[in-house]
C-alpha cells in the first residue's frame, strides 16, 4: 500500500502557495487592484491554513448545511482553541480579513502603505512560524528570501492608525471606514462566542453613543493593539566587507524621526588589544581579559567589538576609549579589586 496522504495536505499546500501570491502581488508595480489582490491571498492563505489545522485536529470546520465556517472563525480556533497564536496576532490577521471582505464585497478604502505594510508583514511572519513548528515537511516550500524594495522614508502602522482616530465621528469619510474596518476585526479576535464581525450601521451607533468629551479612541477595540503590538521598517542596511550591522532602538515622541545608520571602523573605534590594555595599567594580560568578564565589558557592544583573525575562531576582542576610561575609573576607586576572586 502507499503512504497515506493526510486530509490536510492540500489545504496547506495551497495555503503556502496563496501566501506567496499575497507576497507576488504585493511587491508588483504600477499594477492596479495591488493591495486588494495582496490581501485576497493572504486571507486565503489563513482560511486554508487555520482549517487545515482544523482538520488536523479533528475539529470540525462543516456547518449542518455542508459549508465550512468562514475564514475568521478558523482563525479564533488558533488562537482562543488551539494556543497556537496570541492575542495580537490574532488581531493582526483579522485586519487581514476584514480588509479582504470589504475589497471582495466592496470598495477598499485607500489604504498607507505603513498601515498595509505592517499588517503583511506580521501576517507572513506568523505563518512562516506556525509552518515550522507544525509543519516542517512543508515549510522548505516556504522559507525563502522574498525581496522588497523601498526608497521613500516611511513611519510606522501606529501613527497612521492614530491619525485615522481623528476621523472617527466623521462617517461621510474613507478614512472612518477604514478605522471601522480594523477596529471590527480587532474586536471579533477578543472572542470565539460571536457569529462575525459587525456592521458598519452598528458600529457607527456604538460610536454615536459615546460621551463627546471622552476619548473616544480608548473605547475601540484597535486601541488595545496600537499599544501592545510592535510597528514594523524596512531599512536596508549596506555593509563594507570586515564590518557588522547593529541596529540601535531609542524611545522618541517623534514617528517622523529619520533612521540613522552610522558606519564605524573598528581599528578607529576599538582602538585597544588587551595586551594595549595591560601595558596602560601595568597588569597582566590574564588580570584584564579576567576583569572586562567580571565587570561585563566584553558583553558591551560599547565597550567591546570582537575581529576576526585566523588565530582565534570567536575573534580577537578588542576595547574602546570608552572601555579604557571605564576600567581606569573602576581600578581608581577600587584599588583593591581583584578578579580572580569568585
Amino acid at each position: 500500500m502507499g503512504k497515506r496522504i493526510p486530509k490536510y495536505r492540500y489545504h496547506i499546500l495551497t495555503a503556502i502557495n496563496a501566501a506567496k501570491m499575497s507576497i507576488e502581488m504585493f511587491n508588483k508595480i504600477d499594477v492596479r487592484h495591488r493591495i486588494q489582490s495582496a490581501l485576497i491571498f493572504n486571507a486565503q492563505a489563513w482560511e486554508l491554513f487555520a482549517k487545515g489545522i482544523c482538520i488536523r485536529k479533528k475539529s470540525n470546520i462543516y456547518k449542518k448545511n455542508g459549508a465550512t465556517i468562514t475564514a475568521e472563525k478558523a482563525i479564533n480556533r488558533l488562537q482562543h482553541q488551539f494556543r497556537l497564536i496570541n492575542s495580537e496576532e490574532n488581531k493582526t490577521i483579522q485586519q487581514i480579513v476584514s480588509l479582504r471582505n470589504e475589497a471582495t464585497h466592496g470598495i477598499l478604502p485607500d489604504i498607507d502603505e505603513e498601515i498595509i505594510t505592517h499588517l503583511m508583514y506580521y501576517s507572513l511572519r506568523t505563518f512562516h512560524r506556525l509552518l515550522k513548528e507544525n509543519f516542517k515537511t512543508y515549510f522548505s516550500n516556504f522559507d525563502r528570501n522574498y525581496l522588497s524594495i523601498t526608497f521613500k522614508e516611511y513611519t510606522f502602522y501606529s501613527h497612521k492608525v492614530s491619525r485615522l482616530l481623528k476621523s472617527v465621528k466623521k462617517f461621510d469619510q474613507g478614512k472612518n471606514r477604514l478605522l471601522y474596518l480594523l477596529d471590527r476585526a480587532c474586536d471579533f479576535a477578543k472572542t470565539d462566542k460571536v457569529s462575525g464581525m459587525v456592521n458598519y450601521e452598528k458600529w457607527k451607533e456604538k460610536i454615536k453613543k459615546l460621551p463627546k468629551k471622552s476619548r473616544i479612541s480608548r473605547h475601540l477595540s484597535i486601541y488595545d493593539y496600537l499599544n501592545k503590538q510592535e510597528n514594523i521598517r524596512f531599512i536596508p542596511v549596506q555593509v563594507a566587507k570586515g564590518y557588522k550591522p547593529e541596529i540601535e532602538i531609542k524611545k522618541t515622541k517623534n514617528p517622523l524621526s529619520p533612521v540613522l545608520v552610522k558606519k564605524t571602523d573598528p581599528n578607529i573605534d576599538y582602538p585597544h588589544l588587551t595586551s594595549d590594555l595591560a601595558r596602560k595599567f601595568n597588569k597582566k594580560i590574564y588580570f584584564i581579559s579576567k576583569a572586562v568578564r567580571k565587570l561585563k565589558i566584553i558583553d558591551n557592544s560599547s565597550y567591546c567589538t570582537r575581529i576576526r583573525t585566523s588565530r582565534s575562531g570567536t575573534g580577537t576582542p578588542k576595547y574602546s576609549d570608552k572601555a579604557l576610561n571605564y576600567l581606569k575609573d573602576y581600578f581608581e576607586k577600587h584599588p583593591d579589586f581583584n578578579p580572580y576572586r569568585k
